[in-house]
């Protein structure tokens, strides 16, 4: 899930609008062709008029030239851009973007480059069972609320921060979507060394080894997996893992011992929205490579082969299955040696077992070791919605992803279980040797942009769960967007924090198309939780990061990062929504990335680091 804008069921008539080949008749044109193409194909679905998921023009004209290209050639969004001119095409992404594609990055350089490798935060999950739990860290349910800001780096040519940073006792790695990586220095951010991938990057980074080289391993927007020398910024290996050519990399790469393990999602979920697109072929998988190479070593699909199944009311050949994209960070047991994904829906019909499920393979085979579904019967693309498109699956499913890493961890019995949150708001507690049930806990009805997002994290005998639920009209629905701890033995509620929106609403969701209206239309929880022995860490969508108390959600610490800030590399910066990474913590500092301008929420571009003050 977690990636793909305008996925709200009642939020896509857009797509009917996204082919017209130009303004509506009787409405004169805008006088640039740039812009003339932007309203016919792109404007339906990133207007300020409320009806829109997809990033406003000013957000996107905060990413770099090169991420808009990528988009409209490669990417998801290259089904609007079909059938376009050369030099048409030229305009479109040079008004989108803002500028004639010159990408630049002004950075300052430490005068110490060294680099320990002593990772406190070596990925996604902090662990390989990835419980985001920090074990590493002064920080205290007594201290928390001293903590200030220490310094502030801009992200160049971004809307959204994405990429989970690395953090060592002197190193703060971190990526851009704009495609470069830097190594900051912990204490005070400068740079210490910058790589430039070539290509937007989308995915968390993670630390490890390529034979005997450290290394930092990625995804880009595409499917190329980067291996990096941790300590210079250098190019090891690269290697194309994609099967389709809409295939693509989103959750974190783990590894373990000389074995890397890597998702792989598809975002034919998007294409669908084209009626004469011939949906679906692509599915999701996991494939293990070698660390030292990148040589692919088996690879493990979630449906079978797709094949044709009906022509659509217009005539188009529909496929299937499909979908089932991995979205997530794969959890490492060593003990079992196994690896577990979860996965998304299926993106036309038919349904499959795999869909919608938490997955364990063997890792050393990718044979499947067990499965459990939590939705049967999912097929959803964005051609559903209430002005139905041809391309929607038949069983016009809910789109219930595990966009959320399912964690590894251990009951007071002694017993290994999996918890996992998913977006129909249930999270869902598994046995680890066979994925029979152990509980299962409601939280909220879910939608396509509802329930858990992007992760939980686990402390001691709580699960800390964020709940997004916009405030859609949907039917049935109620949302309840906020902060839950839950027992982990039994699945009970401890606590909670109702999130609230706290202002009132004017004109439309978006804020009358202001980047970061006065009041936010999303305020819920979609970033990934993370917790140490006595706190929470949960970052809201409408710009907010808070630690709570693990005991009883008391908040102790809150920041508003909806603001202009002044950062050490010179880059205008400014935050936004909070998403996706969620909060790091780490020592005495504790780091945020905030902007998120995906689903219409507020761009920003900014990674916050805050410090306990000296004694």
């Amino acid at each position: 899930m977690p990636l793909v804008p305008f996925r709200l069921r009642t939020l896509t008539a857009c797509a009917a609008l996204a082919y017209a080949a130009g303004p509506a008749g009787g409405e004169t044109p805008p006088a640039a062709p740039g812009e003339a193409a932007y309203q016919a194909r792109c404007a339906p679905c990133h207007t300020a008029q409320g009806k829109d998921m997809g990033p406003a023009l000013d957000a996107m004209r905060r990413m770099s030239y090169g991420q808009i290209r990528f988009a409209v050639t490669r990417g998801k969004m290259r089904e609007h851009a079909r059938g376009l001119g050369r030099e048409e095409f030229g305009a479109l992404v040079a008004f989108v973007a803002g500028d004639s594609g010159g990408d630049a990055a002004e950075v300052a350089t430490c005068a110490d480059r060294a680099i320990t490798l002593d990772a406190t935060v070596p990925g996604w999950g902090f662990d390989p069972a990835n419980t985001r739990f920090q074990e590493d860290t002064v920080i205290d349910a007594a201290n928390v609320g001293r903590l200030e800001l220490a310094w502030a780096f801009g992200l160049p040519d971004v809307a959204e921060g994405r990429s989970h940073p690395v953090v060592t006792s002197d190193t703060v790695f971190v990526a851009a979507v704009s495609g470069h990586v830097f190594a900051l220095d912990r204490n005070t951010g400068c740079t210490k060394w910058r790589h430039a991938a070539g290509t937007p990057l989308r995915t968390p980074l993670s630390l490890g080894n390529a034979g005997r080289r450290a290394a930092l391993f990625f995804g880009d927007v595409g499917t190329t997996v980067h291996a990096v020398d941790a300590l210079t910024g250098e190019p090891i290996w690269t290697r194309e893992v994609g099967l389709f050519d809409a295939s693509m990399l989103t959750g974190g790469i783990a590894q373990h011992e000389g074995t890397l393990f890597v998702p792989v999602s598809a975002f034919g979920v998007a294409l669908a929205q084209n009626p004469e697109y011939e949906c679906c072929k692509s599915h999701g998988a996991v494939r293990a490579l070698d660390a030292a190479t990148g040589e692919i070593r088996w690879t493990t699909r979630m449906t079978t082969p797709a094949e044709k199944t009906y022509r659509s009311d217009v005539g188009t050949q529909m496929w299937g299955p499909s979908g089932a994209a991995v979205w997530t960070t794969p959890t490492v047991d060593a003990q079992r040696g196994r690896v577990y994904v979860g996965t998304g829906e299926n993106t036309s019909t038919p349904a499959t077992e795999l869909s919608d499920a938490i997955v364990a393979l063997d890792m050393h085979t990718g044979e499947i070791a067990w499965s459990f579904q939590a939705t049967a019967g999912d097929a959803f693309n964005m051609a559903c919605g209430f002005r139905r498109g041809p391309s929607c699956p038949k069983e016009d499913g809910p789109d219930f992803d595990f966009g959320a890493t399912p964690v590894l961890t251990r009951l007071p019995d002694g017993r290994d279980m999996l918890v996992a949150g998913q977006k129909s708001g249930v999270v869902h507690a598994l046995d680890a040797d066979d994925g029979s049930v152990l509980w299962q806990t409601r939280l909220s009805d879910g939608t396509a942009l509802g329930g858990v997002h992007w992760g939980i994290a686990v402390s001691g005998g709580r699960v800390v769960v964020p709940i997004a639920d916009p405030e859609f009209p949907l039917p049935r629905y109620t949302p309840r967007p906020g902060v839950y701890a839950l027992d982990l033995a039994t699945g009970e509620v401890a606590w909670s924090h109702a999130a609230e929106r706290g202002c009132e609403l004017e004109g439309s969701p978006r804020g009358a198309g202001q980047a970061w209206p006065e009041c936010s239309f999303f305020y819920g929880f979609s970033a990934a939780a993370s917790a140490t022995a006595q706190l929470a860490f949960a970052a809201s969508l409408d710009g907010t990061a808070y630690a709570f108390s693990l005991a009883d959600g008391a908040i102790l610490w809150s920041y508003d990062t909806v603001r202009p800030f002044d950062t050490v590399n010179g880059v205008d910066a400014h935050g936004g929504a909070i998403d996706n990474p969620g909060m790091q913590v780490a020592g005495d500092m504790l780091f945020v990335q905030s902007g998120y301008a995906l689903f219409g929420q507020m761009p920003g571009n900014v990674l916050l680091a805050f410090r306990l003050p000296e004694r």
